[in-house]
């Protein structure tokens, strides 16, 4: 077996099916999920599993996705996603005997990697060092603590496969990475947003939007042709879409902000009530940013008019603060 890890500064397609989520609310943590969601349902066997090509496969339950490769000397799979679970060894066994090596997490939250105690206990975990932080916070038999740690980006090679894993900021949660794999032009970023939508709640919850912002041109410079995030597959084009609406609303909350008048939109907020009237100003914001967003984007992302004000509300903040 040929095994190099080596440790930098450190050692659309599917069906929107409402139903599923219904059924599966109860079961399924859907604190970080982006749920719009451009889902795979599952078949009889409680997964669906797709061939991407050249021993890269994805398996996907209730709008999640786990992606793994078939190596000649191993497997490596990112992600463990607790609402496929046990299933991810079925699908592994439907295509191979070879053995788990390597696991990747992608980031820290368990809606993604809240399965990956399934897997063989021997399995070399890599993550970036802050999803580590997090992870030992939380003291989660569920989810393993990584044995193999980075800072920026890494490279794991296993037989035939080379994957390339990459820290760029906190576009969603400090430690969540970009994964790469050249040979099969396969980019799998998670809970960035989902194909054919509009980002999740508050733009995928991220802690910094400047970072979020940034992630679109990163992953513009890769050479894919596949795109997978936690909920769904897509392409470059899905990318290009979505990147010019979060640019729309960058636009939009800079407009808001210059021409919002802080004493008109307050004049009937009792002003010895300091939080009623920082209120009463970004609601006034948020719903010119909407407006105008929302007339821009209607019926060509699916979420908008449900999200926006989020979105907008976020990026008012940002543009202020950060």
């Amino acid at each position: 077996m040929r095994l190099n890890l080596s440790i930098n500064k450190a050692c659309k397609n599917g069906l929107f099916v409402a139903s599923i989520f219904l059924i599966c609310i109860s079961v399924v943590d859907f604190t970080n999920q982006n749920n719009i969601i451009r889902a795979q349902a599952p078949d009889e066997k409680g997964y669906e599993l797709r061939e991407i090509g050249g021993g890269a496969y994805v398996v996907s339950n209730t709008g999640y996705n786990s992606m793994f490769l078939v190596t000649g000397e191993g497997v490596i799979v990112v992600d463990a996603p607790p609402s496929i679970g046990v299933k991810i060894n079925d699908a592994i066994a439907e295509v191979t005997n070879e053995p788990v090596k390597f696991l990747v997490y992608s980031h820290a939250h368990k809606d993604h990697i809240g399965g990956a105690n399934v897997l063989p206990v021997e399995t070399e975990i890599v993550a970036q060092r802050d999803t580590l932080g997090f992870l030992k916070m939380a003291n989660d038999t569920d989810r393993p603590l990584p044995t193999q740690i980075f800072d920026n980006e890494t490279t794991i090679s296993l037989g035939n496969a080379t994957l390339q894993l990459f820290y760029g900021g906190p576009y969603h949660q400090n430690g969540n990475i970009f994964i790469y794999s050249p040979q099969h032009k396969i980019l799998m970023v998670v809970d960035q947003f989902s194909p054919g939508g509009m980002p999740w709640k508050h733009l995928a919850t991220t802690p910094h939007v400047p970072s979020y912002i940034q992630s679109y041109d990163q992953v513009l410079n890769y050479d894919f042709d596949t795109y997978v995030s936690g909920h769904g597959i897509g392409t470059k084009d899905d990318v290009i879409l979505e990147k010019q609406y979060v640019s729309d609303l960058k636009n939009n909350a800079r407009f808001a902000i210059s021409n919002v008048n802080f004493t008109e939109a307050t004049k009937n907020t009792d002003k010895s009530n300091n939080a009623a009237v920082t209120e009463a100003y970004f609601n006034a914001m948020t719903d010119v940013c909407a407006d105008r967003t929302n007339g821009n984007w209607k019926d060509k992302l699916q979420g908008v008019g449900v999200w926006t004000d989020e979105h907008c509300e976020k990026m008012i903040i940002s543009l202020r603060n950060d």
